[in-house]
């Protein structure tokens, strides 16, 4: 596969419109007759208010034909997303009419880090429009098609999660400095699968150097390509991130207003709870703004992208959501196609007429909007009731805003809260299908070693107060899962052993942390030591660890008086697995001496575990003592 399949230009004319100039090497399948309007929603409105902006849109090709078209269609096309991103240049200038000149180029890939090539763009686009030479067309897609960017490994998705979970140990450094280490970590080997068009860097990626116009230009690549993020998910440089999501959090609700399946708290459910929420079932989301540009809506679309898939928690989105970074008002009839979808606009149109959508977020007043057509008016009970919020929730909200105003986390530790609140989210609302014989093969038969899965409530009284919180939305998002629109990759059937044996590792160990626990300690303990049986459970159990989020926001804020959170605070899991090893009861503690030499017999799990053993003098010296009784 190229790493671009088409690069294309194309001009704005006061008299005439958008038109494309050059498309290279060929023309693109499907434009005469599926992407009739391609150069219109490759140059933005307002674009001459600007001296640059950006645009993408979501293109799938049809298996048969290999034509691309707008929507995708499972039947017929290819599973993957193609993504056009253009870059738009306005140069003001007398002889100019409305005194600019609009120029773009595009390029069409199936790489979700196309931002990285922007530096490349710009030069071909500048020297291009001088010369109007075709050539730099051609030079450029030789020079970077030239180049492999692949890894060549087949990382599973629970490795890529567990890969980028590990964020509180010094696996940047090691990654840097240790050749031998990454690649075995990435499963890379110099003899079979190594590329050497790649070199590491510190922030878990790889660059590459591209030659074009006598310059190399450094280009940086994911080491961890997740499902459905678009970009890189470990990203420290995306400068925008935080004020992006700050402002998220910062926005009002304006309506007077009420949906069942968003404003779950009545008119003070925080925005980011009702997006969240917005998503799970499926809603029809508008991003509005008409001060800023094209490529700013864009930014805060992929945001919410990333906060709701959690960085390989959920996936499908790209493709059964339908996903329109930015659109028009004459594009409407393909809104009018989906049941759901999130769309950017330009164009204020969209906000006075709330057919089109069930919520819109006006990104210039940072107001969110609830559609008439969706919701009913606020009754004086409603007025008067209002659901308590749930624990996780507010964990989630208080762990949220402590990350961001408290101390100065980096962006993968802000990126984990979401990747931990989704995934409980999630569980909640499946509660007890998360085990569901249906989405099994026939001729498999699945043993569940223990009782117990899904979210685990400490009371059966705030198990029926917070399922019911989210009864109206439960229902709706397993339509979603079980119909195959969105994919949940932590589904306990996913997870079992090789002799398809499976246990909710989750479920249970936040219930050996609770006085609720109504199984023996030794029964969980055996039983997980029995599910460990080979490298894949070993890592299922460490990510298992990680995705226990704190029981509440107090640890952290008493340990950010003292700076930040120690490895421990930020695991509970593991801390969890350690204590044990002071267990009053002796077989708990053989137990857990024999789960943790599992451990260490795998790449990942060993060099994590004994970096977490090393770090608490009390654990290393108990695990030394216990391990040399039971040698």
């Amino acid at each position: 596969m190229s790493n671009i399949e088409y690069i294309i230009t194309a001009e704005f004319h006061i008299d005439k419109g958008p038109s494309l100039i050059h498309q290279f090497p060929r023309e693109i399948p499907g434009l005469q007759t599926n992407l009739t309007f391609l150069p219109e929603i490759m140059i933005p409105d307002q674009i001459h208010k600007r001296e640059e902006d950006f645009t993408l849109f979501l293109l799938f090709k049809d298996r048969n034909t290999g034509e691309f078209q707008y929507i995708y269609d499972k039947k017929t096309c290819e599973d993957a997303p193609y993504y056009l991103y253009t870059l738009v240049n306005s140069v003001k200038h007398d002889s100019y009419q409305r005194g600019s000149r609009v120029k773009s180029i595009s390029i069409i890939t199936k790489l979700p880090y196309f931002k990285n090539f922007k530096p490349l763009l710009m030069l071909c686009l500048n020297s291009y429009f001088e010369e109007n030479e075709e050539d730099h067309l051609h030079n450029l897609f030789e020079a970077i098609n030239v180049k492999n960017f692949s890894l060549g490994n087949s990382l599973s998705n629970i490795k890529k999660l567990l890969i980028t979970s590990i964020l509180d140990l010094p696996i940047n450094d090691k990654i840097y400095k240790d050749e031998k280490f990454r690649m075995s970590l990435l499963e890379l080997s110099k003899a079979n699968n190594y590329n050497f068009d790649l070199f590491i860097r510190k922030d878990l990626s790889f660059n590459s150097i591209i030659n074009f116009n006598n310059m190399n230009i450094p280009i940086k690549i994911p080491m961890i390509d997740l499902p459905d993020t678009i970009g890189d998910y470990l990203n420290p440089t995306d400068m925008s991130f935080k004020a992006d999501l700050i402002n998220l959090l910062s926005a009002r609700l304006v309506t007077d207003l009420h949906n069942s399946e968003l404003t779950i708290y009545g008119q003070q459910t925080p925005p980011i709870i009702i997006l969240i929420n917005a998503i799970l079932v499926g809603k029809k989301i508008v991003f509005l703004s008409y001060d800023k540009s094209a490529g700013y809506i864009i930014d805060n679309i992929l945001l919410m992208l990333k906060i709701i898939t959690g960085g390989g928690i959920l996936s499908g989105l790209l493709t059964n959501y339908n996903i329109f970074p930015i659109l028009d008002v004459s594009k409407i009839d393909y809104l009018e196609k989906c049941d759901s979808y999130i769309a950017g606009t330009i164009n204020p149109f969209f906000k006075h007429n709330d057919k089109l959508w069930d919520l819109l977020y006006d990104l210039d007043s940072n107001e969110l909007f609830l559609s008439s057509n969706s919701s009913s008016p606020i009754s004086s009970e409603q007025n008067m009731f209002k659901n308590s919020i749930i624990s996780e929730d507010a964990k989630f909200l208080s762990t949220l805003q402590l990350s961001l105003f408290n101390y100065n986390d980096d962006l993968t530790t802000i990126q984990m809260i979401f990747r931990r609140h989704i995934n409980e989210i999630v569980r909640i609302l499946l509660s007890l299908r998360n085990f569901n014989s249906d989405l099994l093969p026939p001729d498999e038969a699945h043993t569940l070693l223990l009782e117990g899965v899904g979210y685990f409530w400490n009371s059966d009284s705030n198990k029926l107060l917070e399922m019911s919180c989210y009864q109206s939305i439960s229902k709706k998002f397993q339509n979603q899962l079980y119909s195959g629109k969105i994919v949940y990759n932590l589904l306990l059937p996913n997870l079992a052993n090789e002799m398809n044996v499976m246990i909710d590792l989750q479920y249970h160990l936040q219930s050996l942390n609770s006085s609720s626990n109504k199984l023996n300690d030794w029964d969980i303990w055996y039983s997980i030591l029995k599910y460990l049986i080979s490298g894949k459970t070993l890592e299922v159990f460490l990510l298992a660890t990680y995705l226990i989020p704190p029981n509440s926001s107090a640890t952290l804020q008493t340990s950010s008086a003292h700076g930040n959170p120690t490895v421990f605070e930020k695991n509970k899991g593991i801390e969890l697995l350690l204590l044990n090893l002071f267990n009053q009861d002796d077989k708990i503690k053989s137990i857990i001496i024999m789960i943790l030499q599992e451990l260490h017999e795998n790449f990942l799990c060993g060099w994590c575990i004994e970096s977490f053993v090393k770090s608490n003098m009390m654990y290393e010296m108990a695990f030394k003592d216990l391990l040399a009784i039971h040698q």
